[in-house]
């Protein structure tokens, strides 16, 4: 069953065409994320004209859509933040007409669905899968199933303070996430203009940049820990760019996890990458588009 994916990220949306029995990306096209002012029905018609040339391209008949955005999406499958993204669920529904069936997700659960379908939760019961990329998300997962929470936002755990000390202390995707590591950067003097190159030159031995990939990883690693101790998990799944290109920040991430757990021995989750790398997100996206509502 061949199903349009899309995973719109903080720094691209990745669009592709999914064969959604074995969740191969037959083909895939790319779109960078604009600026929040500029992110809204231009943005949506260019991802839509890109999905568009992909059938055409291939001449594949699709039968849906799956739409992950880093945004908060309800029960309904309604989108009701705005933080990184100015779409809205009709504007998306319209652009996507031509598809047939549309369905709308967050990205994380998206992406968590294709790691329990495919690739690093398949056979797990109760885990975490965290994506740490342009920014931090989390979801719970009981099987295949994505947890939601009483409204959809059961994944903005990244949102959350970084210390339960200070009041003014900055949230963890501040400190973990690659758009806050690349501020930070910035701020510190360093002549960084994306997240990739910081972890470029932490990865070549700067000091500098060493300490600011290093200390969003131990804080990653530690907001691991207290939803392992909370949720008791089998396994942490770990995904998102930042994530799985950079060494450090995952030895990082490991060491803070590990240390935070409050329980020894064997029960201790193990926390490892996610298999599918970045095409998680439009893979998941195609999956939930054909899964029964009361399967996703």
């Amino acid at each position: 069953m061949l199903v349009i994916g899309v995973d719109v990220g903080g720094s691209k949306a990745s669009i592709g065409l999914i064969d959604t029995t074995n969740g191969t990306v037959l083909d895939r096209a790319l779109v960078r994320t604009p600026p929040l002012a500029d992110a809204g029905a231009p943005f949506i018609a260019a991802v839509a004209d890109a999905a568009r040339a992909l059938q055409a391209r291939t001449g594949a008949e699709v039968t849906a859509a799956g739409i992950g955005i880093c945004e908060i999406v309800d029960a309904a499958g309604e989108i009701v933040s705005a933080y990184r993204v100015r779409w809205t669920s009709a504007d998306i529904r319209q652009a996507f007409a031509f598809a047939g069936q549309v369905v709308i997700e967050a990205d994380i659960r998206a992406a968590a669905v294709a790691e329990a379908r495919f690739g690093a939760g398949r056979g797990l019961s109760h885990w975490i899968y965290a994506n740490a990329g342009t920014g931090v998300a989390i979801v719970l997962m009981m099987g295949e199933k994505p947890y939601p929470g009483g409204h959809g936002r059961a994944v903005i755990a990244g949102m959350s303070s970084s210390s339960f000390t200070a009041a003014d202390a900055p949230c963890i995707e501040e400190i973990a996430g690659g758009a806050g590591m690349l501020l930070r950067a910035r701020r510190a003097g360093i002549a960084v203009d994306h997240a990739s190159a910081l972890l470029d030159r932490a990865a070549t031995g700067d000091v500098a940049s060493q300490a600011i990939v290093v200390e969003g990883g131990a804080v990653f690693g530690r907001m691991l820990g207290m939803l392992a101790n909370t949720l008791d998990p089998e396994a942490v799944v770990i995904g998102g760019g930042i994530a799985s290109a950079s060494p450090q920040f995952m030895d990082a991430c490991r060491t803070a996890f590990r240390s935070s757990i409050w329980y020894d021995g064997a029960d201790v989750p193990p926390a490892f990458l996610a298999r599918l790398g970045a095409d998680s997100g439009l893979i998941g996206a195609a999956v939930c588009a054909i899964a029964h509502p009361a399967e996703k």
